[in-house]
């Protein structure tokens, strides 16, 4: 025997299916999207730091780039202000005052371009929570040449520490820079100058922290 259908129960019988079909669907991509919900983040890298470089095209960058890695505490950039001997030609050496000399004698026995940068890494260690250095690095004189630069400048350095009064530094200091191969401009050799026999000074901070 033949079944007739009315319009309206064809229609009905037509749409079910496809909106179980499309329940479905639903269904599957709500349970796929549940997969992740619980998932764990990827955490930013605590050790990520910021980064304010500039290329050292002239001189005075190198100082700029200096007072905007403590900033930053960013000690790669601070490391990148002092010559390396394989694209300058010249390694670097940093003259304390002879008071630190007499008051650290190991410690610069054999100062060096990564001796600076664990100096600033154990700064880094040791900071304020929230703080940063305070950093003043102002040029008085300077002698440019083609492929060499005198400046000299006075100092004003803040550190923060945990736990103890700030440590405070000042005095005068002449650098000695070379560009090099790549036409950066970098510091070569550091004298450390004390303004006042009982200042303490950058040699005295470098001293202590890079022990």
């Amino acid at each position: 025997m033949v079944r007739m259908f009315t319009d309206r129960q064809f229609v009905q019988r037509a749409v079910v299916p496809h909106t179980l079909v499309l329940c479905t669907l639903c269904l599957l991509l709500i349970s796929l999207g549940a997969c992740n919900i619980f998932e764990t983040r990827t955490p930013e890298d605590p050790e990520q730091v910021s980064s304010n470089y500039i290329p050292p095209t002239q001189p005075d960058h190198v100082f700029t780039n200096m007072t905007n890695a403590f900033r930053d505490l960013n000690s790669v950039n601070y490391a990148k202000s002092f010559a390396d001997s394989s694209t300058s030609g010249r390694t670097f050496r940093y003259e304390a005052t002879p008071q630190a000399r007499s008051r650290y004698a190991g410690v610069f026995s054999n100062w060096t371009r990564q001796s600076e940068q664990q100096y600033f890494e154990n700064i880094r260690s040791r900071l304020a929570f929230g703080s940063i250095p305070a950093v003043s690095i102002n040029m008085t004189a300077q002698t440019l040449s083609s492929d060499t630069a005198f400046v000299e400048a006075t100092y004003l350095l803040s550190i923060p520490q945990q736990n103890a009064s700030p440590k405070e530094a000042r005095g005068r200091a002449h650098f000695f820079l070379v560009i090099d191969r790549t036409g950066s401009w970098s510091i070569w050799r550091w004298i450390d100058i004390a303004t006042a026999p009982s200042d303490i000074t950058w040699s005295d901070i470098k001293g202590e922290f890079g022990q």
